[in-house]
């Protein structure tokens, strides 16, 4: 990877994170189209790697806020989440 390219992905999750931030919106209204017009991924190539950003900061931060102020019923998420994940196969 060149400097270059690191440098533009820096850049990409830096605006994504403080416009997200400021404004409320989701990342992936910003990662995605910077992936597609500035980096030259497809559509889905793009909205893979978005997911793939997303999920550390977003989902895992977010379940571990809810886990602490004991708003999640670890129980009901891990059967929805197995079932999911099986649903997901077919």
């Amino acid at each position: 990877m060149s400097l270059t390219t690191l440098l533009l992905l820096v850049i990409i999750g830096l605006l994504a994170g403080v416009l997200s931030g400021f404004v409320g919106v989701g990342g992936g209204l910003i990662i995605v189209p910077a992936l597609v017009y500035i980096m030259g991924l497809s559509q889905h190539e793009a909205q893979g790697t978005s997911l793939g950003v997303l999920l550390l900061p977003v989902g895992i931060l977010a379940v571990m806020n809810y886990y602490r102020s004991g708003q999640l019923d670890i129980r009901y998420a891990l059967i929805i989440a197995a079932a999911f994940v099986a649903g997901g196969y077919f």
